[in-house]
Protein backbone atom coordinates (compact mmCIF):
# COMPACT_ATOMS: atom_id res chain seq x y z
CA UNK A 1 0.00 0.00 0.00
CA UNK A 2 3.01 2.52 0.75
CA UNK A 3 3.80 1.94 -2.57
CA UNK A 4 0.88 2.73 -4.33
CA UNK A 5 0.84 6.09 -2.52
CA UNK A 6 4.73 7.06 -2.80
CA UNK A 7 4.36 6.27 -6.29
CA UNK A 8 0.75 8.17 -6.72
CA UNK A 9 2.40 11.33 -4.92
CA UNK A 10 5.61 11.05 -7.50
CA UNK A 11 3.17 11.04 -10.60
CA UNK A 12 1.24 14.27 -9.49
CA UNK A 13 4.73 15.49 -8.13
CA UNK A 14 6.00 15.64 -11.93
CA UNK A 15 2.16 16.25 -13.16
CA UNK A 16 2.10 19.03 -11.35
CA UNK A 17 5.93 20.44 -11.96
CA UNK A 18 5.51 19.89 -15.99
CA UNK A 19 1.91 22.07 -15.50
CA UNK A 20 4.18 24.63 -13.60
CA UNK A 21 6.75 24.78 -16.31
CA UNK A 22 4.77 24.97 -19.09
CA UNK A 23 2.48 27.52 -18.02
CA UNK A 24 5.57 29.54 -17.19
CA UNK A 25 6.99 29.01 -20.39
CA UNK A 26 3.63 30.70 -21.78
CA UNK A 27 3.70 33.56 -19.96
CA UNK A 28 7.13 34.35 -20.83
CA UNK A 29 7.30 34.49 -24.69
CA UNK A 30 7.84 37.65 -26.04
CA UNK A 31 8.17 41.48 -24.98
CA UNK A 32 4.43 43.10 -24.57
CA UNK A 33 3.86 44.88 -27.42
CA UNK A 34 3.58 48.53 -26.44
CA UNK A 35 1.39 49.68 -29.26
CA UNK A 36 -2.17 49.35 -28.45
CA UNK A 37 -5.34 49.83 -30.94
CA UNK A 38 -8.36 51.66 -30.06
CA UNK A 39 -11.52 52.17 -32.25
CA UNK A 40 -11.55 56.03 -31.64
CA UNK A 41 -9.38 59.10 -31.11
CA UNK A 42 -11.42 59.70 -27.85
CA UNK A 43 -10.37 56.24 -26.75
CA UNK A 44 -7.18 56.76 -27.27
CA UNK A 45 -7.38 60.20 -25.36
CA UNK A 46 -8.51 58.61 -22.50
CA UNK A 47 -6.15 56.38 -22.42
CA UNK A 48 -3.03 58.51 -22.71
CA UNK A 49 -4.97 60.86 -20.29
CA UNK A 50 -4.34 63.75 -23.00
CA UNK A 51 -5.46 65.72 -25.87
CA UNK A 52 -3.66 64.67 -28.76
CA UNK A 53 -3.43 66.82 -32.20
CA UNK A 54 -6.04 65.97 -34.14
CA UNK A 55 -7.12 67.00 -38.14
CA UNK A 56 -10.60 67.48 -38.42
CA UNK A 57 -12.78 65.36 -41.60
CA UNK A 58 -13.53 68.33 -43.15
CA UNK A 59 -9.69 68.46 -44.50
CA UNK A 60 -9.87 65.31 -46.63
CA UNK A 61 -8.48 62.92 -44.28
CA UNK A 62 -10.25 60.36 -42.04
CA UNK A 63 -8.90 58.35 -39.45
CA UNK A 64 -7.93 55.19 -40.59
CA UNK A 65 -6.11 53.66 -37.21
CA UNK A 66 -5.20 54.68 -34.21
CA UNK A 67 -2.92 53.56 -31.26
CA UNK A 68 -1.44 54.54 -28.31
CA UNK A 69 2.20 53.39 -27.60
CA UNK A 70 3.86 53.06 -24.65
CA UNK A 71 0.85 54.26 -22.42
CA UNK A 72 2.33 58.20 -23.68
CA UNK A 73 2.16 58.95 -27.58
CA UNK A 74 -0.57 59.05 -29.69
CA UNK A 75 -0.41 58.18 -33.47
CA UNK A 76 -3.33 58.69 -35.34
CA UNK A 77 -2.97 57.28 -39.16
CA UNK A 78 -4.91 59.13 -41.35
CA UNK A 79 -5.24 58.01 -44.94
CA UNK A 80 -6.87 60.01 -47.84
CA UNK A 81 -10.75 60.55 -49.03
CA UNK A 82 -9.12 61.41 -52.53
CA UNK A 83 -7.65 58.98 -55.40
CA UNK A 84 -4.42 58.06 -55.17
CA UNK A 85 -5.43 57.36 -51.32
CA UNK A 86 -2.11 59.30 -49.69
CA UNK A 87 -1.89 58.60 -46.28
CA UNK A 88 0.30 59.87 -42.74
CA UNK A 89 0.90 59.71 -39.34
CA UNK A 90 0.42 62.22 -36.55
CA UNK A 91 1.91 61.18 -33.21
CA UNK A 92 1.48 63.51 -29.91
CA UNK A 93 3.20 63.26 -26.45
CA UNK A 94 3.81 65.13 -24.09
CA UNK A 95 7.68 67.02 -23.05
CA UNK A 96 9.20 65.34 -20.56
CA UNK A 97 12.78 64.96 -19.30
CA UNK A 98 13.41 61.78 -20.95
CA UNK A 99 11.23 62.39 -23.97
CA UNK A 100 13.86 63.47 -27.30
CA UNK A 101 11.78 66.50 -28.97
CA UNK A 102 11.75 63.40 -32.12
CA UNK A 103 8.89 61.05 -32.12
CA UNK A 104 8.35 60.28 -35.44
CA UNK A 105 10.01 57.09 -35.18
CA UNK A 106 12.26 57.91 -38.50
CA UNK A 107 15.69 57.41 -37.77
CA UNK A 108 18.92 58.31 -40.46
CA UNK A 109 17.61 60.76 -41.95
CA UNK A 110 19.12 64.17 -42.48
CA UNK A 111 16.69 66.88 -40.58
CA UNK A 112 16.74 70.55 -41.97
CA UNK A 113 14.59 73.29 -39.61
CA UNK A 114 12.67 75.51 -42.12
CA UNK A 115 10.51 78.15 -39.92
CA UNK A 116 6.29 77.88 -40.22
CA UNK A 117 3.97 80.12 -38.49
CA UNK A 118 7.11 81.16 -36.28
CA UNK A 119 7.88 78.09 -35.26
CA UNK A 120 10.69 76.00 -36.14
CA UNK A 121 9.81 72.49 -37.32
CA UNK A 122 12.70 70.03 -38.37
CA UNK A 123 11.56 68.11 -42.10
CA UNK A 124 13.15 65.32 -43.97
CA UNK A 125 12.80 63.85 -46.66
CA UNK A 126 12.65 59.86 -46.86
CA UNK A 127 15.04 58.11 -49.37
CA UNK A 128 14.16 54.62 -50.41
CA UNK A 129 15.86 54.17 -53.31
CA UNK A 130 18.77 56.03 -55.30
CA UNK A 131 18.27 59.60 -54.16
CA UNK A 132 14.64 59.50 -54.99
CA UNK A 133 12.56 61.23 -51.95
CA UNK A 134 9.19 59.15 -51.79
CA UNK A 135 7.88 60.43 -48.36
CA UNK A 136 8.18 63.49 -46.16
CA UNK A 137 8.40 63.27 -42.21
CA UNK A 138 8.56 66.87 -39.65
CA UNK A 139 8.34 66.95 -36.19
CA UNK A 140 8.53 70.19 -33.88
CA UNK A 141 7.40 71.58 -30.13
CA UNK A 142 4.67 73.88 -29.41
CA UNK A 143 3.73 74.56 -25.31
CA UNK A 144 5.70 71.47 -23.90
CA UNK A 145 3.73 69.00 -26.62
CA UNK A 146 5.54 67.07 -29.35
CA UNK A 147 4.22 66.77 -32.58
CA UNK A 148 5.37 64.50 -35.67
CA UNK A 149 4.12 63.36 -39.10
CA UNK A 150 5.14 61.84 -41.34
CA UNK A 151 3.51 61.13 -45.32
CA UNK A 152 3.73 58.43 -47.54
CA UNK A 153 2.31 58.65 -50.96
CA UNK A 154 1.62 62.71 -50.37
CA UNK A 155 3.65 65.23 -53.27
CA UNK A 156 5.91 67.42 -51.25
CA UNK A 157 2.99 70.23 -52.26
CA UNK A 158 0.50 68.49 -50.76
CA UNK A 159 2.82 67.45 -47.23
CA UNK A 160 3.39 71.19 -47.05
CA UNK A 161 0.14 72.45 -47.22
CA UNK A 162 -0.81 69.66 -44.50
CA UNK A 163 1.94 71.53 -42.27
CA UNK A 164 1.66 75.12 -42.95
CA UNK A 165 -2.06 75.20 -43.32
CA UNK A 166 -3.34 72.49 -40.98
CA UNK A 167 -1.18 70.43 -38.26
CA UNK A 168 1.29 74.00 -37.25
CA UNK A 169 -1.49 76.11 -37.20
CA UNK A 170 -3.60 73.91 -35.26
CA UNK A 171 -0.70 72.95 -32.65
CA UNK A 172 -0.33 77.00 -32.28
CA UNK A 173 -4.11 77.60 -31.76
CA UNK A 174 -4.91 74.74 -29.33
CA UNK A 175 -1.96 73.96 -27.28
Amino acid sequence: MKKKIIGLLSVLTIGTFYISTASAAEKMVGMPNPMVAYNTVAEAKVAAGFQPLYLPSISGYHVNQVWVIGGDLIDIEYASDNEPVGKFRLRTARCTELTNDNISGIYGATWNKEKINGLSVAIAEIYYEKDMPIDYAAHWTHNNMLFSVSGEKLTYREFWRLLEHGLVELSQNYF
